[in-house]
Formats: structure tokens, sequence, C-alpha cells
């Protein structure tokens, strides 16, 4: 695909200078800055639509505790210092949960064993819905009132 850019005529000597930094090859320089920019975009429209960059620091429960960073654009539901809380009668496993829902629809849940505040180690687990997210065992509860919180979609029936 053949595409012209214009140039004013005080932008040749930049057009020149990064011609020269490419050895003669723009077409990738001029790739990833538009890659750039649209993902600024994009992000810049996530963030209106009420999302954020989250990044979670945590050591990994399911991989001998090593410490992990995991970053993603998200909005809470629950967030790590006002989680979903299980019942004490589920200390053997974790009962603290941070949710949160991606742009695209993924359930994000980040959690814990013990009270709020203390992450002495976490998991992270990513699902491609909440449907998704209540069919896992450990994450059943908190899927269900992540939905209930975020409102339950009306499956409208032509009976």
């Amino acid at each position: 695909m053949n595409k012209t850019i214009y140039l004013r005529e005080e932008e040749g000597p930049l057009w020149e200078k990064a011609r020269e930094l490419a050895n003669d090859k723009l077409s990738p320089v001029i790739v990833e800055a538009l890659k750039v920019f649209v993902a600024q975009k994009e992000a810049e429209q996530k963030i209106a639509m009420g999302f954020q960059r989250i990044v979670i620091s945590y050591e990994d429960a399911d991989d001998l505790s090593l410490p992990k960073k995991k970053a993603f654009v998200g909005r809470w539901i629950f967030s790590p210092e006002n989680p979903f809380v299980l019942p004490w009668e589920f200390r053997d496993q974790d009962n603290s949960f941070a949710v949160a829902v991606t742009p695209k629809g993924a359930a994000v849940f980040y959690s814990w064993q013990g009270p709020v505040g203390s992450t002495p180690t976490a998991r992270f687990r990513v699902f491609g819905s909440f449907e998704q997210a209540a069919a896992d065992d450990a994450c059943n509860a908190a899927a269900r009132e992540a939905m209930n919180k975020i409102g339950v979609p009306i499956e409208e029936l032509d009976i």
C-alpha cells in the first residue's frame, strides 16, 4: 500500500535527519510512531470511559511466592483496599478478592488469604467473562457478587 505524507517546508530538515538516522528506511519508523499514537489515543478513550491503568505487585502463591507485577487497563469493582471478603469459615482458601473488569469485558481476580491489607501471597487470574469466572470454584462467590454489583444484564425473550 502506498501512502503520501505531506510536510510543511520548515519540517524538511526534520524529515532529512530522520531519514539519515533510519538509514533511508523511514517506513518502520513511521509505523512505530503510528502504533504509539493509536495506543495513546485508545488509552485516552478508555480513561474517558472510567478505566485506568492498574498495576498489581504481589508474591505469586502459584509460583513459589516469586514477586510479580501485572499491569492492565480496567475498572475496579472491588478494589484491593475494599475487597469482597468471604466468611471466615473459608480460611483454608483465598477469602479476599479484588475484582476488575477490562474494556474488552475480561474479568480480573486478584485474591489472597487473610484479612484486608495482608497479602503475604496472592493469586492473579484472568477470565474471558464473569460467567467463566463463576465456573471456577475458587472465584465463584466473588464473580456472582461482582455481577450483582455491576448489574446483571437483562435477557430479552421473544416468547
